[in-house]
């Protein structure tokens, strides 16, 4: 069989509420799963909740794959039953890079055009907090975020701008700070409102930037 890729669902449907890629026996061991104090697992709830029906159905749903291939069909899967609807706890292989986003997102990813716009901003990276089709509050959130840094320096910038692996994904005019003191060292966040003048640049990378390729969460550009 070499590697596959498989689906758990509920009985007597084609609803798949997990996907996943295996090798030899790997497809039944989540029915033999036994989770860990402590360890929350929705998909473990949700097949013990099918054990009185005989247990979730399988589908080998393709095999004889390298493990790219069922890795990449994993993801792809994932994508198009919409992960929210399901069980797995990630998306899958490069899914916030290449898989299912909006037409406006992929041409973000490519558009290969240089920021050198000379304006004072602080310069997020949150290739970890962003995700393909965030809502645009989200996205807000994402990048204002709770940041160390210089309060004093930050308040020089008007412009707060999110970057993901170097691309622009979002430009904010910042109208003033806020500090969280829950937190040690002393956290701040701005307050801001989308940057529509900027609305251009969206999709422009800052991978040349000094301050981009130096290690840290962010960086600032002419401030």
């Amino acid at each position: 069989m070499k590697y596959y890729v498989y689906g758990l669902k509920f009985p007597g449907t084609r609803k798949y509420f997990y996907i996943g890629k295996g090798k030899g026996n790997r497809v039944f061991s989540h029915l033999n799963q036994k989770l860990k104090k402590g360890i929350k697992d929705p998909k473990y709830d949700v097949i013990n909740s099918l054990i009185v029906q005989g247990g979730p159905e399988i589908d080998i749903i393709r095999h004889g794959l390298n493990e790219y291939e069922a890795l990449l069909l994993e993801s792809t899967l994932i994508d198009a039953l919409d992960v929210s609807q399901i069980t797995n706890k990630v998306r899958g292989i490069d899914a916030n890079r290449y898989g299912l986003m909006s037409p406006k997102n992929v041409e973000a990813n490519f558009k290969g055009k240089e920021f050198k716009l000379k304006i004072p901003a602080v310069c997020f990276k949150i290739n970890r907090r962003w995700k393909k089709n965030m809502t645009k509050e989200e996205l807000y959130e994402s990048i204002r975020g709770t940041w160390y840094l210089s309060l004093n320096r930050a308040k020089n910038a008007q412009y707060g701008i999110g970057l993901c692996f170097g691309i622009i994904r979002g430009i904010y005019k910042i109208n003033d700070w806020e500090t969280d003191n829950t937190r040690t060292p002393v956290r701040h966040r701005f307050i801001g409102t989308e940057a529509t003048e900027l609305e251009r640049y969206l999709g422009y990378n800052m991978y040349n930037h000094p301050g981009h390729k130096v290690r840290g969460p962010l960086f600032y550009n002419y401030c």
